[in-house]
């Protein structure tokens, strides 16, 4: 079975769910399509506002959100993330390279990089020329990326991938996908998993 991950590199949660999908895949016997979309787009065309700004004055709650997000990192033993001090970043130029490394068929390791950048080494990695510079260091082709960048079919192509994921239902990052059903959050993947142990029985 696949399950389509509307993901985009700039949203925390988007890392914290990555970091436990080879397990989930394992346990599964699932394969993760990950589609390359932006965060900001899903919001503007939903009408969404991104968790920490619309509770910035609901009182406890911001301070739940990272209560909840350290517990998962402790149960998951995920050891690596930092929160970004660029925070918010453009995902914009990530995003439109995560399409081309899906036409190089090299997603899984512009992924990685990416994602580690952010979340890990604390990149500005909006910025062109760290990017180029986080690629080149995992020995990806940062040229040929940044050449499909520029064409009009990959900036129409991650429109399409944003359009495409609010019309099956996502509103926010993490969103899984799979048969006609939706799950929203790292938190509801135990009941993605569910749904997929009961198409086995």
């Amino acid at each position: 079975m696949i399950v389509d991950f509307i993901y985009d590199v700039a949203t925390p949660n988007g890392y914290l769910a990555h970091k436990v999908i080879p397990e989930f895949e394992k346990r599964t016997n699932t394969s993760f399509n990950y589609v390359p979309c932006l965060a900001g787009g899903i919001f503007k065309l939903t009408n969404n506002t991104p968790p920490l700004i619309a509770n910035a004055d609901v009182k406890n709650k911001s301070d739940y959100f990272f209560v909840e997000m350290n517990r998962w990192i402790k149960k998951h033993k995920i050891g690596r993330f930092k929160n970004n001090s660029n925070f918010p970043q453009n995902s914009l130029l990530i995003q439109r390279g995560a399409i081309a490394a899906k036409q190089l068929d090299i997603l899984k390791e512009y992924v990685e990089c990416t994602m580690s950048g952010m979340w890990e080494k604390d990149l500005n990695i909006q910025e062109k020329d760290v990017l180029q510079q986080a690629l080149e260091n995992d020995g990806i082709d940062h040229k040929k990326i940044f050449e499909i960048i520029e064409t009009q079919e990959c900036k129409d192509q991650l429109i399409a991938n944003t359009s495409w994921a609010v019309e099956k239902g996502a509103f926010g990052i993490p969103t899984f996908l799979i048969d006609d059903q939706i799950f929203f959050g790292k938190d509801h993947m135990y009941q993605l998993e569910e749904y997929i142990n009961s198409k086995k029985e």
